[in-house]
């Protein structure tokens, strides 16, 4: 069933919908909203709407709110963010941002990359929802700030952090069980979290009688996950740490996979003097995947050290922050190839208030032990539009360093050869934000972008081997609203995008040309909420020629109080049974309904 036609016309009907859905929001009084501070977008902690970025949080609330299973099911609802999962839990995911590659956005889990050095893409369906935090995400380049991989935006993860005894427990569709648990507690003036979670579900079939290997089987999955973390006070610094273990496995239609990762991170922070703040970090990602298809099996591991040390100097009216930073990459795929490389970075940010408008410049200078050096920069000016609205316009330059495999996997019989000589894709970006604060429970925010990617890797050398050849024009506009009033809560999103590789004329695959959301809640007395979601994609490019028709999802999800310290939580995805590929020859998921208790002390 369709919800809206993927046409110009149901474009139009589409945002309307959104409209209407969200003014009809109607309560008592409207509620001005909290203010949400970011610290990916500049590196320091700011109020989101000091930013002078396209940025966008999921909050703890949000994620308690709508009882997901899977991040992917807040991140689809994300205004540039097009999500594929290739089939039900613990299938491979990809997470496209702003029609870049899946590899042209950095990912940092409590500050740390945690990008394969194998595929420069991170493993979303690796992550358990349960022990994140919050979510922030940044639309458009960061190389100025990041360095590699900050092409298309940022998407950090922080994990969560527990003050007190809690158990939930999870049951549902596709024999779904789950069980998290974990509880906080001081040592002396240190707060310490310790929480985990198991979950196990049979899944279903990954791919359907088009798929390249199907075979009628479920795809189980199984996570297990603890995460560490303490945080105090010692003299004037704030210190805090994050440990993170996860263990998987799951099943595909010809074979299993395992998978194992750590994480770990620390910092310090404070104040050198009056208006001189600093932060101190490290951190360790290792992960290892395990493959096995039967007839051979493949072995992937990857270790990455962090550090770095960032400032910000406060002046009148303005600010400049510089740091440094360095990580050293090394990975093995078995029997294949081991690379190993480091990276240096330098970067600095100075803002000015000039009267009403302020005033941004950045850059950074990368030096890699493979590539060599790399220059990105940029510059955004905000000018108030009015007396609540204001302009952004902004440009940006960002790269994609080889991966370890583009680099150095032999290939197969010596053919799609990786290739020591690659040098970097490199991305142009111009974009203009008008962002909209009535001050009384509303927000509206519309960002357009034009982005040229050159250099791009292609296995179109002798032997197919890695060269930098094809080029990417990416172009959008997304539109973003969030209302508070009363007891309700709304946030509706449009995001209309072109994505070609300018090599061919083709649209690059499995980004849809548009889409839309709506989630709005309804909180009630006593604790108790209902959450509803519409989501809808329109068509997609993928292999072969193939276009892949639209489609659209609703979800639903509910919270009860039982009594002071236990909540009924209940959650219903794709409402109305919708069948869809999120991918040529893969299943998407079905109605499913899970039902949770959760007690917190």
């Amino acid at each position: 069933m369709n919800i809206f036609p993927c046409t110009p016309h149901g474009l139009v009907l589409a945002g309307v919908f959104l409209a209407l859905s969200t003014a009809r929001a109607v309560a008592d009084e409207p509620l001005e909203l909290e203010p949400i501070q970011v610290r990916t977008a500049s590196r320091t902690s700011e109020d989101i709407s000091r930013s002078l970025a396209a940025v966008s949080v999921i909050t703890a609330e949000d994620i308690r709110q709508s009882v997901a299973q899977d991040l992917l099911e807040l991140l689809r609802l994300e205004a540039g963010v097009d999500v594929v999962r290739t089939g039900g839990a613990g299938q491979q995911t990809s997470v496209f941002m702003r029609g870049s590659n899946s590899n042209h956005t950095l990912v940092l889990i409590d500050g740390v990359r945690v990008s394969s050095t194998h595929t420069g893409a991170f493993a979303w369906e690796h992550l358990p929802l349960n022990q994140v935090e919050r979510v922030e995400i940044v639309r458009g380049p960061r190389g100025s700030l990041y360095g590699s991989d900050a092409m298309g935006g940022v998407i950090q993860v922080f994990t969560r952090q527990v003050d007190a005894p809690f158990l939930r427990l999870v049951a549902g569709s596709h024999a779904s069980r789950e069980l998290e648990s974990g509880t906080g507690f001081r040592i002396g003036e240190a707060q310490i979290s310790l929480s985990a979670g198991l979950r196990d579900t049979d899944g279903f079939s990954a791919q359907n009688e088009a798929g390249f290997s199907f075979h009628p089987d479920d795809d189980a999955f199984e996570s297990r996950n603890v995460n560490l973390s303490g945080r105090g006070q010692a003299a004037n610094v704030a210190w805090q740490f994050r440990i993170t273990g996860i263990d998987n496995t799951v099943d595909f239609d010809q074979g299993v996979s395992t998978s194992e990762q750590l994480l770990g991170s620390a910092s310090a922070e404070g104040t050198w003097r009056d208006g001189w703040r600093y932060r101190i970090y490290a951190g360790y990602a290792d992960d290892r995947l395990t493959s096995d298809f039967g007839f051979f099996s493949s072995l992937f591991d990857s270790r990455r050290l962090d550090f770095g040390w960032e400032n910000r100097i406060q002046l009148d009216p303005g600010s400049f922050a510089f740091g440094i930073d360095y990580y050293d990459e090394q990975g093995r795929s078995a029997d294949s190839y081991t690379g190993e490389r480091d990276n240096a970075g330098l970067f600095g940010l100075w803002e000015q208030d000039i009267g009403p408008s302020r005033l941004q410049l950045s850059g950074r200078l990368d030096d890699n032990s493979l590539f060599g050096s790399e220059l990105t920069h940029q510059a955004s000016i905000s000018i108030q539009a009015g007396e609540q609205g204001e302009i952004i316009v902004s440009r940006g330059t960002a790269f994609r360093a080889p991966t370890l495999s583009e680099q150095f996997s032999p290939g197969f019989g010596g053919l799609f050869a990786g290739n020591p000589a690659l040098q970097t894709e490199t991305a142009d970006t111009v974009e203009l934000i008008y962002r909209l604060d009535t001050g009384a429970g509303s927000r509206l925010s519309v960002a357009a972008y034009r982005s040229r990617v050159d250099g791009l890797i292609a296995f179109s050398g002798p032997d197919f081997q890695a060269i930098n050849i094809n080029q990417a024009a990416l172009d959008g506009v997304e539109i973003e609203y969030h209302r508070q009033w009363g007891p309700w809560q709304s946030s509706a999103n449009l995001s209309l995008q072109d994505s070609e590789d300018r090599s061919t004329g083709q649209d690059l695959l499995r980004r849809p040309d548009r889409k839309a959301s709506l989630s709005l809640t309804r909180q009630f007395d006593a604790g108790s909420w209902l959450r509803g979601e519409w989501f809808v994609s329109g068509e997609r490019a993928d292999v072969g020629g193939q276009v892949l028709p639209g489609y659209a999802l609703v979800n639903a999800a509910l919270g009860y109080p039982l009594t002071a310290s236990t909540t009924l939580e209940l959650r219903l995805d794709n409402l109305l049974d919708h069948q869809y590929e999120p991918a040529r020859g893969f299943n998407g998921a079905g109605r499913a309904l899970f039902l949770s208790a959760h007690w917190a002390r």
